[in-house]
């Protein structure tokens, strides 16, 4: 399974996502639909190898989104933002915790967090779009 496979996986786990999960139990990669409520994990460009160690081994990054459509409105607005502080909060948890996404073979998880606060970043008549970003650094063996 890819990384943003495993990314996939392991967000799934989140406690704040899973009271959604009866009604939208799908995470999509790079496809959010057009109804409340629904998640999406949406690549980032970003330069993969952070560092490059003269062994060849390298530590990469991984940069992506989480992003949802929501219902528009000044009590939901604040439900969402609320979601997305936990979220941010739990990532930083799990970091701490060494609970990180499980690689395989010559890849080793090393860190997820966000790196911006949830925002609102499209909005429509009675639906918008939110998003945080994240970034999950890992290290691979040559």
């Amino acid at each position: 399974m890819s990384v943003a496979g495993k990314v996939i996986e392991f967000l799934g786990q989140c406690p704040y996502l899973k009271s959604f999960q009866k009604m939208f139990p799908v995470m999509e990669i790079d496809t959010l639909g057009e109804d409340p409520t629904t998640y999406m994990i949406e690549s980032t460009p970003a330069n993969p190898i952070l560092k490059r160690y003269a062994n060849g081994d390298t530590e990469r990054q991984y940069v992506f989104s989480l992003c949802s459509r929501e219902f528009y409105g000044a009590p939901e607005n604040i439900d969402t933002t609320e979601f997305y502080e936990n979220f941010s909060d739990w990532l930083d948890f799990c970091t701490k915790e060494g609970r990180l996404p499980d690689l395989k073979g010559n890849l080793i998880s090393k860190s997820i967090r966000a790196t911006t606060e949830g925002y609102l970043y499209d909005a429509q008549e009675h639906k918008c779009q939110y998003r945080i970003q994240c970034q999950f650094i890992y290290y691979k063996r040559r």
